[in-house]
């Protein structure tokens, strides 16, 4: 049969309920589960922004590729025109060399848009990663301090 003990026992050894001890235990535990929860409504603001920049870059894909077949396009006109109009030749020539600038400057920009759609994209993947590192590290300590108080429960109860 087990030893029944009192507080009055116990009341020398271990820790009290509600003492200082449990309640800096229980505010680190609170302490750790909010850090916890700021990090998960980051890393879901993150991957909001990761889809909207993936959004952006493949907008810009697409508006690359309609430059692409449009600067394609203007090219297979200017050639055409050449062979059919030889006497409007400079005036034709001049019209479509400028649309053509115009649509390489803007393929130029769109590509430079997308380095930097790509660019920010990696930076919030290195941040999430930094932040799932967090979260593990977090949720090691909160285990300790599970532990900790199983350990402390146990030498309170068993002696």
């Amino acid at each position: 049969m087990s030893n029944v003990h009192t507080l009055k026992d116990i009341k020398n050894r271990g820790h009290w309920l509600g003492s200082a001890y449990e309640q800096e235990l229980e505010k680190k535990l609170r302490t750790a589960i909010d850090f916890n929860f700021e990090i998960t409504n980051f890393n879901e603001k993150l991957q909001a922004e990761i889809s909207e920049y993936s959004e952006r870059e493949e907008d810009i894909g697409n508006k690359i590729s309609q430059l692409n077949a449009s600067s394609t396009k203007v090219r297979s006109q200017l050639i055409s025109e050449r062979k059919s109009h030889s006497e409007n030749q400079r005036e034709l020539e001049a019209k479509y060399s400028a649309e053509v600038k115009s649509l390489k400057s803007s393929i130029k920009t769109l590509k430079r848009e997308a380095t930097l759609a790509q660019k920010a994209l990696s930076v919030d993947k290195v941040q999430i990663l930094s932040l799932e590192t967090k979260i593990r590290e977090l949720e090691g300590k909160l285990e300790d301090i599970d532990l900790e108080r199983t350990y402390h429960d146990l030498d309170v109860m068993g002696g």
